[in-house]
């Protein structure tokens, strides 16, 4: 039996910034088994976000997701808003063609 998806506090500020930012959020927090909650997407970029307070911890089927798709460069662990769009920013930069 699947409980309603908790939402960690900074979710909604966090989600906020990066569609101010110009990026494309996918709400995936009901998927469950370690599936990120977020899916941002830009041009050539895919990136799975894990959304935790400062202090919030990882569970087992999220560190084998983090661990799936971080070597790639499409998965992050954002606890801040500022810094979030800030990494996907350069991301972005890196991903592009000149």
């Amino acid at each position: 039996m699947r409980y309603a998806a908790r939402r960690d506090a900074n979710d909604a500020a966090i989600t906020e910034a990066v569609r101010a930012a110009g990026f494309t959020v996918y709400d995936l927090g009901l998927a469950g088994q370690g599936v990120p909650d977020k899916l941002v997407t830009a041009p050539g970029l895919p990136v799975f976000i894990e959304i935790k307070t400062p202090t919030g911890k990882l569970r087992k089927g999220q560190e084998r997701f983090k661990e799936a798709f971080e070597p790639l460069g499409m998965w992050y662990l954002a606890r801040d808003p500022g810094e979030t769009v800030a990494w996907l920013q350069m991301r972005l930069t890196t991903t592009q063609k000149p």
